[in-house]
Protein backbone atom coordinates (compact mmCIF):
# COMPACT_ATOMS: atom_id res chain seq x y z
CA UNK A 1 0.00 0.00 0.00
CA UNK A 2 1.22 3.39 -1.08
CA UNK A 3 0.61 6.61 0.33
CA UNK A 4 2.20 10.33 -0.04
CA UNK A 5 1.22 13.56 1.54
CA UNK A 6 2.58 16.72 0.17
CA UNK A 7 2.19 20.00 2.44
CA UNK A 8 -1.10 18.77 3.85
CA UNK A 9 -2.42 17.51 0.01
CA UNK A 10 -2.24 14.12 -1.30
CA UNK A 11 -0.22 13.96 -4.35
CA UNK A 12 -2.37 11.70 -7.10
CA UNK A 13 -1.51 10.18 -10.03
CA UNK A 14 -2.55 13.40 -12.37
CA UNK A 15 0.82 14.83 -10.75
CA UNK A 16 2.71 12.04 -12.90
CA UNK A 17 0.56 12.52 -15.44
CA UNK A 18 1.73 15.86 -15.60
CA UNK A 19 5.28 15.16 -16.48
CA UNK A 20 7.32 13.41 -19.80
CA UNK A 21 7.63 10.16 -18.78
CA UNK A 22 10.97 8.35 -19.00
CA UNK A 23 12.72 7.67 -22.21
CA UNK A 24 14.01 4.00 -20.89
CA UNK A 25 11.54 2.27 -17.94
CA UNK A 26 13.19 0.02 -15.49
CA UNK A 27 10.29 -2.51 -16.50
CA UNK A 28 12.22 -2.43 -19.57
CA UNK A 29 15.37 -2.40 -18.36
CA UNK A 30 15.01 -5.16 -15.57
CA UNK A 31 13.24 -6.86 -18.30
CA UNK A 32 16.61 -6.54 -20.16
CA UNK A 33 18.47 -7.59 -17.56
CA UNK A 34 16.54 -11.02 -17.52
CA UNK A 35 17.26 -10.95 -21.19
CA UNK A 36 20.92 -10.47 -20.62
CA UNK A 37 21.60 -13.15 -17.81
CA UNK A 38 19.98 -15.70 -19.86
CA UNK A 39 20.85 -14.66 -23.68
CA UNK A 40 24.89 -13.82 -22.49
CA UNK A 41 26.10 -17.15 -20.85
CA UNK A 42 24.09 -18.58 -23.82
CA UNK A 43 26.01 -16.45 -26.24
CA UNK A 44 28.95 -16.81 -24.66
CA UNK A 45 28.68 -20.59 -25.00
CA UNK A 46 27.62 -20.43 -28.46
CA UNK A 47 30.78 -18.02 -29.64
CA UNK A 48 33.20 -20.43 -28.05
CA UNK A 49 31.74 -23.23 -29.39
CA UNK A 50 31.48 -21.25 -33.36
CA UNK A 51 35.52 -20.37 -32.16
CA UNK A 52 36.72 -23.68 -31.09
CA UNK A 53 35.31 -25.04 -34.06
CA UNK A 54 36.39 -22.24 -36.82
CA UNK A 55 39.81 -23.21 -35.80
CA UNK A 56 39.51 -26.81 -35.67
CA UNK A 57 37.99 -26.89 -38.97
CA UNK A 58 40.64 -24.25 -40.29
CA UNK A 59 43.73 -25.84 -39.08
CA UNK A 60 41.90 -29.32 -40.22
CA UNK A 61 41.69 -28.03 -43.50
CA UNK A 62 45.34 -26.41 -44.18
CA UNK A 63 46.10 -29.91 -42.82
CA UNK A 64 44.87 -31.50 -45.52
CA UNK A 65 45.67 -28.80 -47.77
CA UNK A 66 49.60 -29.10 -46.74
CA UNK A 67 49.79 -33.02 -47.21
CA UNK A 68 48.37 -32.76 -50.63
CA UNK A 69 50.74 -30.01 -51.72
CA UNK A 70 53.42 -32.17 -50.24
CA UNK A 71 52.37 -35.04 -52.15
CA UNK A 72 52.08 -33.45 -54.94
CA UNK A 73 55.60 -31.67 -54.90
CA UNK A 74 56.88 -35.08 -54.38
CA UNK A 75 55.50 -36.55 -57.40
CA UNK A 76 56.80 -33.00 -59.07
CA UNK A 77 60.05 -33.61 -58.16
CA UNK A 78 59.74 -37.78 -58.58
CA UNK A 79 58.36 -37.10 -62.03
CA UNK A 80 61.01 -34.58 -63.36
CA UNK A 81 63.61 -36.43 -61.66
CA UNK A 82 63.11 -39.38 -63.49
CA UNK A 83 63.52 -37.48 -66.38
CA UNK A 84 66.53 -35.76 -65.51
CA UNK A 85 68.44 -38.99 -65.05
CA UNK A 86 67.02 -40.29 -68.13
CA UNK A 87 68.68 -37.03 -69.54
CA UNK A 88 72.00 -37.28 -67.45
CA UNK A 89 71.97 -41.09 -68.70
CA UNK A 90 72.11 -39.86 -72.39
CA UNK A 91 74.72 -37.24 -71.28
CA UNK A 92 77.06 -39.71 -69.77
CA UNK A 93 76.70 -42.55 -72.34
CA UNK A 94 77.46 -39.70 -75.50
CA UNK A 95 80.65 -37.67 -73.47
CA UNK A 96 82.73 -40.94 -72.68
CA UNK A 97 85.28 -41.29 -74.75
CA UNK A 98 85.92 -44.93 -74.24
CA UNK A 99 82.67 -45.63 -75.50
CA UNK A 100 82.14 -46.40 -79.52
CA UNK A 101 80.23 -43.17 -80.98
CA UNK A 102 77.70 -46.58 -82.51
CA UNK A 103 77.74 -48.58 -79.21
CA UNK A 104 76.72 -44.43 -77.38
CA UNK A 105 74.23 -43.55 -79.60
CA UNK A 106 72.47 -47.21 -79.56
CA UNK A 107 72.92 -46.93 -76.01
CA UNK A 108 71.12 -43.49 -75.72
CA UNK A 109 67.98 -44.82 -77.96
CA UNK A 110 67.84 -47.46 -75.88
CA UNK A 111 67.85 -45.24 -72.65
CA UNK A 112 65.10 -42.87 -74.50
CA UNK A 113 62.99 -45.68 -75.41
CA UNK A 114 63.06 -47.08 -72.03
CA UNK A 115 62.02 -44.20 -70.02
CA UNK A 116 59.01 -43.38 -69.51
CA UNK A 117 58.53 -39.90 -69.62
CA UNK A 118 61.22 -39.36 -72.03
CA UNK A 119 60.25 -39.56 -75.75
CA UNK A 120 63.01 -37.42 -77.59
CA UNK A 121 66.41 -36.29 -76.44
CA UNK A 122 67.89 -33.02 -78.18
CA UNK A 123 71.92 -32.70 -77.98
CA UNK A 124 73.31 -29.05 -78.16
CA UNK A 125 76.81 -27.77 -77.78
CA UNK A 126 78.72 -25.80 -75.18
CA UNK A 127 77.39 -22.77 -77.36
CA UNK A 128 74.04 -24.16 -77.51
CA UNK A 129 73.47 -24.43 -81.14
CA UNK A 130 71.53 -27.65 -82.02
CA UNK A 131 73.64 -31.08 -82.77
CA UNK A 132 71.21 -33.65 -83.10
CA UNK A 133 67.58 -35.20 -81.89
CA UNK A 134 66.74 -38.59 -80.30
CA UNK A 135 63.31 -39.21 -80.67
CA UNK A 136 60.58 -42.17 -80.36
CA UNK A 137 57.93 -42.05 -83.11
CA UNK A 138 55.46 -40.64 -80.82
CA UNK A 139 57.74 -37.46 -80.46
CA UNK A 140 57.70 -36.82 -84.55
CA UNK A 141 55.99 -33.73 -84.11
CA UNK A 142 57.73 -32.27 -80.73
CA UNK A 143 59.66 -29.18 -82.04
CA UNK A 144 63.05 -29.00 -80.75
CA UNK A 145 64.73 -25.10 -80.82
CA UNK A 146 67.29 -24.57 -83.03
CA UNK A 147 69.52 -23.10 -80.09
CA UNK A 148 69.25 -22.56 -76.57
CA UNK A 149 69.08 -19.12 -74.76
CA UNK A 150 72.11 -18.11 -72.99
CA UNK A 151 69.91 -17.21 -69.88
CA UNK A 152 68.81 -20.84 -69.77
CA UNK A 153 71.95 -22.25 -70.50
CA UNK A 154 74.01 -20.37 -67.44
CA UNK A 155 71.05 -21.40 -65.25
CA UNK A 156 71.65 -25.45 -65.78
CA UNK A 157 75.43 -24.70 -65.65
CA UNK A 158 74.70 -23.13 -62.03
CA UNK A 159 71.99 -25.18 -60.87
CA UNK A 160 73.06 -28.82 -62.82
CA UNK A 161 69.58 -29.18 -64.37
CA UNK A 162 66.95 -26.23 -65.22
CA UNK A 163 63.55 -25.66 -66.31
CA UNK A 164 62.46 -23.93 -69.38
CA UNK A 165 59.04 -22.50 -70.56
CA UNK A 166 55.80 -24.74 -70.95
CA UNK A 167 54.46 -25.15 -74.17
CA UNK A 168 50.78 -26.52 -75.23
CA UNK A 169 50.59 -29.68 -76.48
CA UNK A 170 48.22 -32.32 -77.52
CA UNK A 171 47.21 -34.14 -74.49
CA UNK A 172 49.18 -32.14 -71.73
CA UNK A 173 51.62 -29.00 -71.72
CA UNK A 174 55.29 -29.87 -72.01
CA UNK A 175 58.17 -28.65 -70.28
CA UNK A 176 61.57 -27.90 -71.57
CA UNK A 177 64.27 -29.95 -69.20
CA UNK A 178 68.16 -29.06 -69.58
CA UNK A 179 70.88 -30.70 -68.15
CA UNK A 180 74.73 -30.06 -68.71
CA UNK A 181 77.01 -32.56 -70.30
CA UNK A 182 80.72 -33.11 -69.00
CA UNK A 183 83.61 -35.30 -69.89
CA UNK A 184 84.72 -34.78 -66.90
CA UNK A 185 82.79 -34.55 -63.23
CA UNK A 186 84.20 -31.23 -62.70
CA UNK A 187 85.22 -30.72 -65.84
CA UNK A 188 83.53 -27.73 -68.21
CA UNK A 189 80.28 -27.95 -69.62
CA UNK A 190 80.33 -29.54 -73.39
CA UNK A 191 77.14 -29.67 -74.40
CA UNK A 192 73.71 -30.09 -73.01
CA UNK A 193 70.98 -33.05 -73.27
CA UNK A 194 67.22 -31.57 -73.64
CA UNK A 195 64.03 -32.75 -73.87
CA UNK A 196 60.41 -31.54 -74.45
CA UNK A 197 58.64 -33.77 -70.84
CA UNK A 198 54.83 -34.30 -71.20
CA UNK A 199 53.01 -33.18 -67.91
CA UNK A 200 50.06 -35.50 -68.78
CA UNK A 201 50.92 -38.39 -66.01
CA UNK A 202 51.45 -35.06 -63.49
CA UNK A 203 48.35 -33.92 -64.92
CA UNK A 204 46.81 -37.24 -64.17
CA UNK A 205 48.37 -37.18 -60.32
CA UNK A 206 46.58 -34.00 -59.88
CA UNK A 207 43.37 -34.95 -61.25
CA UNK A 208 42.72 -38.04 -59.23
CA UNK A 209 43.94 -36.07 -56.16
CA UNK A 210 41.84 -33.25 -56.29
CA UNK A 211 38.52 -35.63 -57.24
CA UNK A 212 39.71 -37.83 -54.03
CA UNK A 213 40.41 -34.99 -51.67
CA UNK A 214 38.17 -32.18 -52.64
CA UNK A 215 35.37 -33.70 -54.55
CA UNK A 216 33.11 -31.31 -56.61
CA UNK A 217 36.14 -28.49 -56.88
CA UNK A 218 37.90 -29.01 -60.15
CA UNK A 219 39.80 -25.75 -59.48
CA UNK A 220 41.14 -26.77 -56.10
CA UNK A 221 44.84 -27.90 -56.76
CA UNK A 222 46.82 -26.30 -59.38
CA UNK A 223 50.63 -26.75 -60.68
CA UNK A 224 51.54 -23.14 -62.09
CA UNK A 225 55.25 -22.09 -63.64
CA UNK A 226 56.92 -18.91 -62.45
CA UNK A 227 54.60 -17.09 -65.14
CA UNK A 228 51.43 -18.10 -62.79
CA UNK A 229 50.27 -19.81 -65.76
CA UNK A 230 48.57 -23.31 -64.88
CA UNK A 231 50.68 -26.09 -66.05
CA UNK A 232 47.95 -28.70 -64.26
CA UNK A 233 45.09 -28.43 -62.54
CA UNK A 234 42.22 -25.58 -62.76
CA UNK A 235 42.04 -25.27 -66.52
CA UNK A 236 45.11 -26.10 -67.39
CA UNK A 237 45.52 -28.34 -69.93
CA UNK A 238 46.50 -28.91 -73.83
CA UNK A 239 44.48 -25.81 -74.77
CA UNK A 240 47.32 -22.77 -75.04
CA UNK A 241 48.59 -21.52 -71.71
CA UNK A 242 46.91 -18.94 -69.79
CA UNK A 243 47.45 -16.92 -66.37
CA UNK A 244 45.55 -19.80 -63.94
CA UNK A 245 42.33 -18.52 -62.20
CA UNK A 246 44.10 -17.94 -58.79
CA UNK A 247 44.62 -14.17 -58.35
CA UNK A 248 45.88 -14.47 -54.93
CA UNK A 249 49.23 -16.15 -56.64
CA UNK A 250 49.27 -12.13 -57.58
CA UNK A 251 50.50 -11.14 -54.67
CA UNK A 252 53.60 -13.29 -53.91
CA UNK A 253 56.99 -11.03 -54.26
CA UNK A 254 58.63 -11.16 -57.11
CA UNK A 255 61.51 -13.74 -57.31
CA UNK A 256 59.20 -16.37 -54.82
CA UNK A 257 59.15 -19.18 -57.36
CA UNK A 258 63.16 -19.21 -56.84
CA UNK A 259 63.12 -19.58 -53.22
CA UNK A 260 61.59 -21.96 -50.45
CA UNK A 261 57.90 -20.69 -49.89
CA UNK A 262 54.86 -22.01 -47.76
CA UNK A 263 51.87 -19.40 -47.65
CA UNK A 264 48.59 -20.59 -45.44
CA UNK A 265 45.71 -18.82 -44.83
CA UNK A 266 42.60 -16.62 -46.30
CA UNK A 267 42.84 -14.81 -49.26
CA UNK A 268 39.88 -12.64 -50.55
CA UNK A 269 39.25 -13.37 -54.14
CA UNK A 270 36.78 -11.75 -56.94
CA UNK A 271 34.34 -14.65 -56.56
CA UNK A 272 34.58 -14.52 -52.73
CA UNK A 273 36.95 -15.78 -50.04
CA UNK A 274 39.05 -18.85 -49.83
CA UNK A 275 41.03 -21.01 -48.05
CA UNK A 276 44.21 -21.50 -49.52
CA UNK A 277 48.07 -22.71 -49.34
CA UNK A 278 50.58 -22.24 -51.94
CA UNK A 279 54.27 -23.79 -51.80
CA UNK A 280 57.23 -23.34 -54.10
CA UNK A 281 59.22 -26.06 -55.63
CA UNK A 282 62.07 -23.35 -56.32
CA UNK A 283 64.67 -25.58 -58.46
CA UNK A 284 61.93 -25.69 -60.98
CA UNK A 285 60.38 -22.44 -60.12
CA UNK A 286 57.14 -23.95 -59.97
CA UNK A 287 54.55 -24.11 -57.31
CA UNK A 288 51.47 -26.36 -56.05
CA UNK A 289 48.57 -24.76 -54.93
CA UNK A 290 45.40 -25.41 -53.68
CA UNK A 291 42.52 -23.57 -52.61
CA UNK A 292 38.88 -24.39 -51.37
CA UNK A 293 36.19 -21.68 -50.85
CA UNK A 294 35.53 -20.51 -47.29
CA UNK A 295 31.66 -21.66 -47.73
CA UNK A 296 32.16 -24.98 -48.13
CA UNK A 297 35.00 -25.51 -45.89
CA UNK A 298 33.36 -24.08 -43.01
CA UNK A 299 29.98 -25.48 -43.75
CA UNK A 300 29.71 -26.97 -40.66
CA UNK A 301 30.11 -24.00 -38.70
CA UNK A 302 27.53 -22.50 -40.58
CA UNK A 303 25.23 -25.27 -39.52
CA UNK A 304 26.48 -24.90 -36.18
CA UNK A 305 25.86 -21.08 -35.80
CA UNK A 306 21.84 -21.46 -37.12
CA UNK A 307 21.22 -24.28 -34.12
CA UNK A 308 22.97 -21.82 -31.97
CA UNK A 309 20.85 -18.95 -32.85
CA UNK A 310 17.81 -20.80 -32.67
CA UNK A 311 17.98 -21.95 -29.08
CA UNK A 312 19.28 -18.50 -28.31
CA UNK A 313 15.82 -17.56 -29.66
CA UNK A 314 13.74 -19.62 -27.45
CA UNK A 315 15.65 -18.49 -24.70
CA UNK A 316 15.13 -15.14 -25.48
CA UNK A 317 11.41 -15.34 -25.50
CA UNK A 318 11.14 -16.88 -22.43
CA UNK A 319 13.23 -14.24 -20.59
CA UNK A 320 11.20 -11.67 -21.88
CA UNK A 321 8.21 -13.45 -20.46
CA UNK A 322 9.90 -13.81 -17.05
CA UNK A 323 11.56 -10.34 -17.08
CA UNK A 324 8.53 -8.01 -17.55
CA UNK A 325 6.32 -10.30 -14.85
CA UNK A 326 8.98 -9.47 -12.60
CA UNK A 327 9.67 -6.05 -13.31
CA UNK A 328 5.91 -5.26 -13.05
CA UNK A 329 6.25 -5.99 -8.99
CA UNK A 330 9.47 -4.09 -8.99
CA UNK A 331 8.64 -1.20 -10.61
CA UNK A 332 5.14 -0.70 -9.28
CA UNK A 333 6.29 1.60 -6.04
CA UNK A 334 8.03 3.78 -8.30
CA UNK A 335 5.67 5.98 -10.13
CA UNK A 336 5.07 7.66 -6.06
CA UNK A 337 8.66 8.57 -6.20
CA UNK A 338 9.01 9.44 -9.88
CA UNK A 339 5.87 12.17 -8.90
CA UNK A 340 7.39 13.36 -5.84
CA UNK A 341 10.98 13.64 -7.41
CA UNK A 342 8.94 15.84 -10.26
CA UNK A 343 7.82 18.16 -7.08
CA UNK A 344 11.29 18.52 -6.19
CA UNK A 345 12.58 19.11 -9.34
CA UNK A 346 10.05 22.10 -9.48
CA UNK A 347 11.63 23.82 -6.09
CA UNK A 348 8.36 22.93 -3.96
CA UNK A 349 10.25 21.65 -1.14
CA UNK A 350 9.02 20.44 2.15
CA UNK A 351 6.81 17.48 1.15
CA UNK A 352 7.17 14.03 2.25
CA UNK A 353 6.33 10.33 0.22
CA UNK A 354 6.01 7.18 2.51
CA UNK A 355 6.34 4.15 0.20
CA UNK A 356 5.16 1.17 2.36
CA UNK A 357 7.30 -1.57 1.02
CA UNK A 358 10.15 -2.85 3.50
CA UNK A 359 12.97 -2.60 1.23
CA UNK A 360 15.31 -0.10 -0.18
CA UNK A 361 12.74 1.98 -1.91
CA UNK A 362 10.55 2.82 1.61
CA UNK A 363 14.27 3.97 2.82
CA UNK A 364 14.67 5.54 -0.57
CA UNK A 365 11.06 7.75 0.28
CA UNK A 366 12.00 8.69 3.53
CA UNK A 367 15.22 9.92 2.04
CA UNK A 368 13.74 12.20 -0.23
CA UNK A 369 11.44 13.08 2.07
CA UNK A 370 14.02 14.37 4.26
CA UNK A 371 15.93 16.25 1.62
CA UNK A 372 12.70 17.60 0.63
CA UNK A 373 12.83 19.79 4.22
CA UNK A 374 16.85 20.16 3.98
CA UNK A 375 16.40 21.52 0.83
CA UNK A 376 13.65 24.33 1.85
CA UNK A 377 15.85 25.35 4.19
CA UNK A 378 18.49 25.13 2.36
CA UNK A 379 17.13 27.05 -0.48
CA UNK A 380 16.57 30.29 1.56
CA UNK A 381 20.07 30.14 2.70
CA UNK A 382 21.36 30.35 -0.69
CA UNK A 383 19.08 33.02 -1.57
CA UNK A 384 20.23 35.14 0.90
CA UNK A 385 24.01 34.30 0.24
CA UNK A 386 24.26 35.08 -3.17
CA UNK A 387 21.97 38.26 -2.69
CA UNK A 388 24.92 39.00 -0.43
CA UNK A 389 27.84 37.88 -2.71
CA UNK A 390 25.73 40.14 -6.06
CA UNK A 391 26.17 43.24 -3.60
CA UNK A 392 29.92 42.68 -2.16
CA UNK A 393 30.84 42.12 -6.08
CA UNK A 394 30.13 45.72 -6.61
CA UNK A 395 32.40 46.96 -4.11
CA UNK A 396 35.16 44.32 -4.43
CA UNK A 397 36.83 42.81 -7.09
CA UNK A 398 34.88 39.32 -8.14
CA UNK A 399 37.95 36.66 -7.23
CA UNK A 400 38.58 37.80 -3.72
CA UNK A 401 34.84 37.99 -3.24
CA UNK A 402 34.54 34.46 -4.70
CA UNK A 403 37.30 33.68 -2.00
CA UNK A 404 36.06 34.62 0.59
CA UNK A 405 32.65 33.07 0.52
CA UNK A 406 34.86 29.55 -0.23
CA UNK A 407 36.96 30.62 3.12
CA UNK A 408 39.97 30.38 0.39
CA UNK A 409 41.10 34.32 1.48
CA UNK A 410 42.37 35.36 4.40
CA UNK A 411 40.59 38.42 5.96
CA UNK A 412 43.23 39.48 8.27
CA UNK A 413 44.78 42.51 7.67
CA UNK A 414 48.16 42.63 5.73
CA UNK A 415 49.46 41.04 2.86
CA UNK A 416 51.98 39.34 1.48
CA UNK A 417 55.33 40.63 -1.34
CA UNK A 418 54.22 39.01 -5.09
CA UNK A 419 55.81 40.17 -8.27
CA UNK A 420 53.04 41.32 -10.10
CA UNK A 421 52.32 43.76 -12.79
CA UNK A 422 50.06 47.20 -12.82
CA UNK A 423 48.15 48.77 -15.39
CA UNK A 424 46.58 52.26 -15.55
CA UNK A 425 44.46 53.32 -17.90
CA UNK A 426 42.94 56.74 -18.26
CA UNK A 427 40.49 59.10 -20.17
CA UNK A 428 42.05 62.31 -21.53
CA UNK A 429 41.03 65.01 -21.67
CA UNK A 430 37.98 63.82 -19.15
CA UNK A 431 37.70 67.69 -17.32
CA UNK A 432 36.50 69.37 -20.89
CA UNK A 433 34.29 66.67 -21.19
CA UNK A 434 32.46 66.79 -17.74
CA UNK A 435 31.84 70.69 -18.57
CA UNK A 436 30.74 69.86 -22.17
CA UNK A 437 28.38 67.43 -21.11
CA UNK A 438 25.43 66.70 -19.14
CA UNK A 439 26.38 64.41 -15.85
CA UNK A 440 23.88 61.92 -16.36
CA UNK A 441 25.25 61.18 -20.05
CA UNK A 442 29.07 61.74 -18.53
CA UNK A 443 28.01 58.82 -16.27
CA UNK A 444 26.47 56.56 -18.90
CA UNK A 445 30.03 56.80 -20.95
CA UNK A 446 32.01 56.29 -18.11
CA UNK A 447 29.93 53.41 -17.06
CA UNK A 448 29.82 51.99 -20.60
CA UNK A 449 33.35 52.41 -20.88
CA UNK A 450 34.13 50.64 -17.38
CA UNK A 451 32.59 48.35 -17.87
CA UNK A 452 34.35 46.81 -20.97
CA UNK A 453 37.37 47.71 -19.46
CA UNK A 454 36.57 45.38 -16.67
CA UNK A 455 35.64 42.85 -19.21
CA UNK A 456 39.11 42.53 -20.94
CA UNK A 457 41.05 42.90 -17.90
CA UNK A 458 38.97 39.49 -16.94
CA UNK A 459 39.08 38.06 -20.02
CA UNK A 460 43.06 38.00 -19.33
CA UNK A 461 42.81 36.85 -15.97
CA UNK A 462 43.32 40.38 -14.35
CA UNK A 463 41.66 41.73 -11.15
CA UNK A 464 40.52 45.06 -11.30
CA UNK A 465 41.53 46.62 -8.11
CA UNK A 466 39.83 50.47 -8.21
CA UNK A 467 37.92 52.78 -10.28
CA UNK A 468 39.83 56.36 -10.20
CA UNK A 469 37.30 58.58 -11.27
CA UNK A 470 38.11 58.56 -14.79
CA UNK A 471 40.75 56.10 -14.49
CA UNK A 472 41.02 52.19 -14.12
CA UNK A 473 43.79 50.05 -12.05
CA UNK A 474 44.65 46.85 -12.77
CA UNK A 475 46.80 44.29 -11.58
CA UNK A 476 47.92 40.90 -13.07
CA UNK A 477 50.05 38.23 -10.33
CA UNK A 478 47.57 38.32 -7.39
CA UNK A 479 46.15 36.86 -5.64
CA UNK A 480 46.76 33.72 -7.71
CA UNK A 481 50.30 33.81 -9.03
CA UNK A 482 50.53 33.89 -13.30
CA UNK A 483 54.07 33.16 -14.40
CA UNK A 484 52.81 35.36 -17.82
CA UNK A 485 51.58 38.08 -15.60
CA UNK A 486 53.37 41.03 -17.72
CA UNK A 487 52.37 39.33 -20.74
CA UNK A 488 48.45 39.18 -20.01
CA UNK A 489 48.62 42.83 -19.10
CA UNK A 490 50.48 44.07 -22.59
CA UNK A 491 47.22 41.98 -24.52
CA UNK A 492 44.63 43.70 -22.03
CA UNK A 493 46.24 46.91 -22.67
CA UNK A 494 45.95 46.24 -26.52
CA UNK A 495 42.96 44.95 -26.96
CA UNK A 496 41.59 48.29 -24.98
CA UNK A 497 42.45 50.71 -27.65
CA UNK A 498 41.46 48.18 -30.16
CA UNK A 499 38.08 48.09 -28.46
CA UNK A 500 38.03 51.74 -28.45
CA UNK A 501 37.77 51.84 -32.16
CA UNK A 502 34.39 50.73 -32.07
CA UNK A 503 33.10 52.18 -28.87
CA UNK A 504 33.80 55.51 -29.83
CA UNK A 505 31.71 54.66 -33.36
CA UNK A 506 28.88 54.63 -30.93
CA UNK A 507 29.74 57.36 -28.76
CA UNK A 508 29.89 59.79 -31.68
CA UNK A 509 26.80 58.77 -32.96
CA UNK A 510 24.88 58.87 -29.48
CA UNK A 511 26.59 61.59 -28.18
CA UNK A 512 29.07 63.09 -30.30
CA UNK A 513 31.99 62.54 -28.49
CA UNK A 514 34.84 60.55 -28.93
CA UNK A 515 37.14 58.63 -25.73
CA UNK A 516 40.66 58.41 -25.87
CA UNK A 517 42.94 56.54 -23.07
CA UNK A 518 46.70 56.72 -21.74
CA UNK A 519 47.94 53.66 -20.90
CA UNK A 520 51.05 53.06 -18.74
CA UNK A 521 52.15 49.45 -17.70
CA UNK A 522 54.86 48.46 -14.88
CA UNK A 523 56.05 45.36 -13.37
CA UNK A 524 57.33 44.50 -10.02
CA UNK A 525 57.64 43.77 -6.16
CA UNK A 526 54.56 45.19 -4.30
CA UNK A 527 52.54 43.97 -1.22
CA UNK A 528 49.22 42.46 -1.76
CA UNK A 529 46.47 42.07 0.76
CA UNK A 530 43.77 43.51 2.67
CA UNK A 531 44.91 47.44 3.53
CA UNK A 532 42.18 49.13 5.48
CA UNK A 533 40.87 48.92 9.26
CA UNK A 534 39.42 46.24 11.23
CA UNK A 535 35.88 47.47 9.76
CA UNK A 536 36.55 48.50 6.30
CA UNK A 537 39.34 47.36 4.32
CA UNK A 538 40.16 46.81 0.97
CA UNK A 539 42.28 44.00 -1.78
CA UNK A 540 44.76 46.04 -2.96
CA UNK A 541 48.55 46.42 -4.25
CA UNK A 542 51.09 48.78 -2.21
CA UNK A 543 54.45 49.43 -3.81
CA UNK A 544 56.36 51.36 -5.68
CA UNK A 545 55.42 49.26 -9.23
CA UNK A 546 52.09 50.83 -8.61
CA UNK A 547 53.17 54.71 -8.78
CA UNK A 548 55.70 54.29 -11.72
CA UNK A 549 52.43 52.77 -13.39
CA UNK A 550 50.09 55.67 -12.34
CA UNK A 551 53.08 58.33 -13.37
CA UNK A 552 53.38 56.37 -16.62
CA UNK A 553 49.48 57.08 -17.39
CA UNK A 554 50.18 60.61 -16.34
CA UNK A 555 52.71 61.16 -19.06
CA UNK A 556 50.91 59.01 -22.13
CA UNK A 557 50.05 60.75 -24.81
CA UNK A 558 45.88 59.94 -25.99
CA UNK A 559 46.09 56.48 -27.58
CA UNK A 560 50.01 55.62 -26.30
CA UNK A 561 50.67 52.65 -24.29
CA UNK A 562 53.85 54.06 -21.75
CA UNK A 563 56.06 50.89 -20.19
CA UNK A 564 59.18 50.38 -18.36
CA UNK A 565 62.41 48.75 -19.17
CA UNK A 566 61.00 45.82 -16.88
CA UNK A 567 57.95 45.13 -18.89
CA UNK A 568 59.96 45.99 -22.16
CA UNK A 569 62.22 43.02 -21.69
CA UNK A 570 59.74 40.71 -21.24
CA UNK A 571 57.85 41.58 -24.05
CA UNK A 572 60.53 42.04 -26.39
CA UNK A 573 60.24 40.71 -29.92
CA UNK A 574 56.10 40.41 -29.32
CA UNK A 575 55.83 43.97 -29.30
CA UNK A 576 57.30 46.62 -31.22
CA UNK A 577 58.97 48.72 -28.75
CA UNK A 578 60.44 52.10 -29.41
CA UNK A 579 62.63 54.09 -26.55
CA UNK A 580 61.22 56.93 -25.26
CA UNK A 581 63.83 58.23 -23.25
CA UNK A 582 64.56 58.58 -19.66
CA UNK A 583 62.18 60.69 -17.28
CA UNK A 584 62.12 62.02 -13.81
CA UNK A 585 58.94 60.47 -12.43
CA UNK A 586 57.33 62.56 -9.80
CA UNK A 587 58.89 61.42 -5.91
CA UNK A 588 61.21 59.10 -7.73
CA UNK A 589 64.97 60.08 -7.06
CA UNK A 590 66.21 58.44 -10.14
CA UNK A 591 65.27 58.77 -13.84
CA UNK A 592 63.34 55.61 -15.15
CA UNK A 593 63.29 54.67 -19.42
CA UNK A 594 60.27 54.47 -20.81
CA UNK A 595 59.38 52.54 -23.89
CA UNK A 596 56.58 53.55 -26.14
CA UNK A 597 54.52 50.55 -27.63
CA UNK A 598 53.25 50.50 -31.28
CA UNK A 599 51.97 46.99 -32.05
Amino acid sequence: MLRRRARGRRVNEKTTARGRGPRFPLRWKLTGLAIGLVTVPLVAVGLGLIDVNEDTVDDLSLEVQLAVVEDTTKDVAAQLGAVENALETVGRLLTRDEIPPDAALAASIAVVEGAELVDHVAIYDADGALIDVIRERVAAGVEVPETLPAELRARADANGTTLGDATAAELAPRVLVAVPLRAQVVGPVTGFAVTHASLERLAEHVERTAADRFPGLPDALTIVDHRGRALVGARGGPAPLTPAPLPWLQDLPEGAYAAELLRQGAVDTPSGPVVASVRTIPQYRWAVAVQEPHDVVFASVGRMRRIIAATIAVALLLAVLVGLLAARRITRPLGSLVAFAKELGERRFGGRVAVETSDELSTLGDALSDASVELETSEERLRREEAIRGDLRRYLPAEIVDRVVRREQDMALGGERREITVLFADVVGFTPLTEEREPEEVVTILNELFTILTEIVFRHGGLVDKFIGDCVMAIWGAPDGQPDHTERAMAAAEEMLRWLETGNLSWQERFGVTIQLAIGVHRGEAVVGNIGSETRMTYTAIGDVVNVAARLEAIARPQQILVTQAVEAVIRGDYECVSAGESDLAGRRTTVELFEVRG
